[in-house]
């Protein structure tokens, strides 16, 4: 199987924008005939919304907005893995997300966010205590938000559940503030013996220098392939029958 992932600034926002990138990242995916698409954390309002305006209101997910990316989806016959703030109307509250939706466009699972540290350009988030794995296609899929890798007790319980990878999406680049956490990552296989997909995101800010972030594939505790600088789609094949990667390097799709 072909799987994409989008490794793109959208930190900054504004909505509208990113949904008209997520939307041609989308449609590439499509021409290349991957199987699934993954964004980065928080990509549709993007990572730093909160910073730029904390009064900006949350909403239910899947919103009106993504039908034309569903559509998408729907068309491509595609598994798409997408970051986005969700306002919880029984729980009260604000999750940072990973919806997976399914070849025909609709919501098949998610994941909320665990481990957000819950000030700055996080403060709006309320940390969920769910970790299950999702069924995508014939993958059971551990899905994780940013620095739920941080703590493998996150990985682990995906691992005990029955995930045959784990699929970070994120917003983590090397800082000072936040170190490097590419030997999370690598932490993150070894414990669980399971291979990993972080999908990261690119572009710089005031706060964050995202052009130093990693997407990467990890297995058996070992990089496999990586990526770091400008905007780019990354392809790389897999081999779900035996949780192994099939390509020797990413195939970059400048953006």
């Amino acid at each position: 199987m072909k799987i994409l992932l989008c490794h793109l600034t959208l930190s900054m926002g504004p909505l509208e924008e990113n949904l008209k990138i997520l939307e041609r990242a989308v449609q590439i995916a499509g021409e290349v005939k991957a199987d699934w698409v993954i964004t980065p954390e928080t990509a549709v309002q993007g990572y730093h919304f909160y910073k730029i305006d904390p009064e900006q209101k949350l909403d239910p997910q899947p919103a009106e907005y993504l039908t034309p990316l569903r559509d998408l989806v729907r068309k491509n016959r595609q598994y798409l893995f997408l970051g986005a703030g969700e306002y919880d109307v029984k729980d009260n509250c604000n999750y940072n997300t990973c919806f997976v939706f399914g070849p025909d466009g609709e919501l098949i699972g998610k994941h909320r966010k665990n481990h957000s540290h819950g000030y700055g350009g996080e403060g709006w988030v309320t940390n969920s205590t769910v970790a299950e794995p999702v069924q995508v296609g014939n993958v059971k899929t551990g899905i994780m938000v940013c620095s739920d890798a941080w703590y493998v007790e996150c990985p682990k319980r995906l691992a005990e559940q029955g995930a045959q990878i784990l699929v970070d999406i994120a917003g983590w680049p090397i800082s000072k503030e936040c170190g490097d956490p590419l030997p999370s990552w690598i932490k993150c296989s070894n414990e669980t013996g399971l291979p990993m997909v972080l999908c990261n995101q690119t572009g710089k800010t005031e706060w964050l220098d995202f052009t130093v972030g990693q997407s990467v594939y990890i297995e058996n505790g070992q990089p496999k392939l990586t990526y770091s600088g400008e905007d780019a789609l990354l392809l790389f094949e897999w081999d779900e029958t035996k949780n192994s990667v099939i390509s020797e390097r990413f195939a970059v799709m400048p953006f």
